[in-house]
């Protein structure tokens, strides 16, 4: 089923987050901040901009930002505001090499046990725990 630019702007306000001063204006020497909830999403290209009652896509170029009136260019702003749901466990694992008596040491714990540290700092064996399946 196609989407309108309509049907893609309402599916992005879904997305949006609320940005919190994003408005103002100059009255004299006086800068006022509006009272606008303003939701938006950015990223390289692309900019989306909710203010109750309006949305618009808007691409940026060279300093300048231009609507995007067309469904082709609105799916390809939704494409590139889309964000990945998978999360990394511990980001980008560092590769360290364990030194050849550690490693000889620690083949030395015998199967079913593991080294612990006690509260006084002592290192000793303990029982590996086993889990069973339900």
């Amino acid at each position: 089923m196609a989407k309108t630019v309509e049907q893609i702007k309402a599916s992005l306000k879904l997305k949006t987050t609320q940005k919190e001063g994003v408005l103002s204006m100059r009255i004299g020497k006086k800068k006022v901040v509006l009272p606008f909830e303003v939701r938006m999403l950015e990223c390289d290209d692309y900019v989306f901009i909710h203010i109750p009652p309006a949305a618009e896509i808007m691409k940026s170029g060279d300093g300048s930002f231009e609507i995007v009136s067309d469904v082709k260019g609105a799916e390809a702003a939704v494409s590139e505001f889309k964000k990945s749901r998978r999360r990394r466990r511990g980001g980008a694992r560092a590769s360290a090499e364990m030194p050849d008596d550690l490693k000889t040491a620690l083949s030395k714990v015998p199967a079913g046990f593991k080294l612990v540290y006690g509260a006084d700092g002592v290192p000793r064996l303990a029982k590996t725990r086993v889990r069973r399946k339900k």
